[in-house]
């Protein structure tokens, strides 16, 4: 019977080691843990936003923030902070001034099978002003906080 291959022996040692980790890379819960949450505004015009974050159907941070106007130095940017730790949000809803919460954008975090998420809501330069929810996974949103003890 024929030894098997160096590249053989490498593979199922990879593959050993993945399946390992595999059960400590998951979160203990369904939804995804929220390392980052801002805004960019592509309009020439500044524009209030308010989030609402929920949990079980709860809200568990609720805030408006002003993101400035895009101007000729970029796009205007705003950061929200101070959303608690620890707590694993079912979703998320957007909405600009003027709009109802009934009209506002949503995000479903079961919708992600990702550990970590990092969410931008951006605000479009149309008449009225479109807005849309994007989010980047991985362990990139969450290095500078850290998972939920």
């Amino acid at each position: 019977m024929p030894s098997p291959s160096r590249r053989t022996i490498l593979r199922g040692a990879s593959l050993a080691v993945l399946g390992s980790l595999a059960g400590c890379a998951g979160r203990f819960g369904n939804s995804p843990w929220l390392g980052e949450l801002g805004a960019t505004n592509r309009d020439a015009r500044p524009h209030t936003i308010h989030v609402l974050l929920l949990e079980a159907d709860s809200p568990v941070y609720w805030t408006s923030k002003r993101v400035p106007a895009a101007g000729p130095d970029g796009l205007g940017t705003a950061t929200f902070e101070g959303y608690p730790d620890g707590v694993e949000p079912d979703r998320l809803l957007v909405r600009p001034d003027g709009r109802p919460l009934a009209a506002a954008e949503r995000f479903d975090f079961a919708e992600s099978d990702a550990d970590c998420l990092g969410l931008d809501v951006e605000i479009g330069d149309g008449r009225p002003p479109s807005l849309s929810i994007w989010y980047t996974a991985g362990s990139a949103p969450c290095r500078t906080t850290g998972p939920p003890e």
